[in-house]
């Protein structure tokens, strides 16, 4: 659930961002050069959007045992196989 939420907060803000720059670069250049500019940003968006969101959500990896840790794993492990005579 927080991937998807993640995903759709970033293209909502990508959007805006997507649709601010492009209505400020009308003023300057033709609407068809602004509106192919806008498609090519658009699918960037939902990309990016989608990378970002993975990276966002992506689980965080968990520091390594002590060497004390490791032992008493060890041993809870051992004590738990059967014993074969």
């Amino acid at each position: 659930m927080a991937l998807l939420l993640a995903f759709f907060t970033f293209v909502v803000v990508g959007q805006i961002a997507n649709v601010a720059a492009c209505l400020a670069l009308e003023k300057i250049y033709p609407g068809a050069l602004t509106l192919a500019i806008f498609f090519v940003l658009w699918a960037a968006v939902f990309w990016g959007s989608w990378r970002l969101a993975l990276k966002v959500t992506e689980p965080r990896a968990r520091a390594p045992a002590s060497p004390e840790q490791q032992l008493i794993i060890a041993l809870s492990t051992a004590l738990q196989l059967p014993i074969v005579a």
